[in-house]
């Protein structure tokens, strides 16, 4: 959505480009053709412009969207995220090594019997 003052770029071109259509028609009555083709052209480059801003504004938002996005240091690229990732990784191949959820959580302190997967406790 395009800000205030591309809002009243596009308002201000859209209202001149329909001064000018009027005043392009009263040249055309009137027979005077160069004057009318003259408004008509200059008519038609307020509408294309009016029409093209807001596609020129939101290319712009998208590359200055991208370039932040550029400029943010990745989650994965940070010392701490690695060191997490470690973490992570031992626990998943701890908890895969246990017998049961609880011989896991409380470290082969307990062992609950209806969940074991047939493994030795630790």
């Amino acid at each position: 959505m395009p800000n205030r003052p591309i809002r009243l770029l596009q308002a201000s071109n859209i209202a001149a480009a329909l001064l000018l259509g009027t005043t392009a028609i009263q040249h055309a009555q009137a027979a005077l053709w160069p004057q009318a083709v003259a408004a008509t052209l200059i008519t038609a480059l307020l509408i294309e412009n009016a029409m093209g801003e807001a596609e020129r504004a939101a290319a712009r938002r998208r590359a200055s969207v991208a370039a932040e996005r550029r400029a943010r240091p990745r989650p994965s690229a940070t010392p701490c995220a690695t060191a997490i990732g470690d973490e992570l990784t031992l626990a998943r191949q701890d908890l895969a090594e246990a017998c049961c959820v609880d011989s896991w959580v409380t470290r082969g302190a307990e062992h609950d019997a209806a969940l074991c997967r047939g493994r030795e406790r630790p």
